[in-house]
């Protein structure tokens, strides 16, 4: 039998706030993921998906004219003379980044039952999210696995994560534009242009996410210097492009009101917030929300 983990108000200093390549900020449901299944190692079990709650994210930089400016750092230690900047030999090279304070709430499903908030709290206090050092999080607690909805009103408010695949694919169709711009005139789209767009009062607040990579080439082993791989000559490796998707920040204290409401079965089935990840196919890894799964 399976079982959901309740971490909540996890608060994550100089976390990773660069989704991908081209991508500054959104939800990090990657690292999330990614975060659960090194859990469910640890445990000796697996991970069955995630549900992320937004609860609040300082971003590390500057602001002028609506233009963002992430804070820099230096390198700290030598490594090689190509360290030092080109015009100061005394100077160590920026090391280009952006980071984020962040604050989240995380339920995740693992197939075992015999896990305890005591192992996964140990294991919270040597570990990182998104390159973040993790500084503080409450009690965390378990619910059996048909004690979703217990374990949501346990977290009480915030914003759940939800995938809106649909709205750029019916914006698109409307619109008659191709993909890269309806991605991006749907991202502009002020509150009160969305609603009236998509006739949907419940739009709000939208932005972009990393959910995924596509292989750009056939795995191989004939490539050195590969990361962290424990034998070089056997470690298959390709170089992939980001997959970046719509999302929607939705109250979670309205998921819950509508949960309860028989007549609206929309959030009957609150195992639809779920993400977990997959290979849709042999050259795609993507992650997907059970809501989108279930249409």
């Amino acid at each position: 039998m399976s079982l959901y983990i309740i971490i909540p108000h996890l608060r994550v200093q100089n976390a990773n706030m660069q989704s991908n390549g081209f991508l500054l900020g959104g939800a990090p449901l990657m690292a999330a993921n990614m975060f659960a299944h090194h859990l469910a190692r640890q445990l000796g079990t697996t991970d069955e998906g995630i549900i992320y709650i937004h609860h609040d994210q300082q971003r590390l930089g500057g602001q002028a004219y609506g233009r963002f400016t992430p804070a820099q750092r230096r390198g700290a230690v030598f490594i090689g003379k190509t360290d030092y900047s080109s015009k100061n030999k005394y100077a160590l090279s920026l090391q280009p980044t952006a980071s984020c304070h962040l604050e989240l709430s995380l339920i995740i499903k693992f197939s075992s039952s015999r896990i305890s908030p005591e192992q996964v709290t140990n294991i919270l206090k040597r570990s990182r999210f998104a390159g973040g050092q993790i500084i503080d999080f409450l009690e965390i607690t378990k619910k059996e696995e048909n004690q979703l909805d217990d374990a949501l009103k346990q977290i009480k408010t915030g914003f759940v994560i939800l995938d809106r695949q649909d709205l750029l694919i019916e914006y698109q169709q409307r619109t008659q534009v191709n993909r890269i711009q309806a991605f991006t005139q749907l991202l502009a789209l002020k509150t009160d242009a969305l609603r009236t767009f998509f006739n949907d009062q419940t739009l709000s607040w939208i932005s972009a996410t990393n959910l995924g990579y596509a292989l750009l080439e056939p795995e191989t082993d004939q490539r050195a210097g590969i990361r962290q791989a424990q034998d070089q000559e056997s470690t298959a490796h390709a170089y992939a492009e980001p997959l970046t998707g719509i999302v929607q920040y939705f109250s979670l204290g309205e998921i819950l009101r509508q949960s309860v409401n028989a007549e609206n079965p929309t959030w009957h089935d609150l195992e639809q917030l779920l993400w977990s990840y997959h290979w849709p196919q042999d050259d795609v890894f993507l992650l997907q929300q059970n809501r989108i799964n279930a249409n």
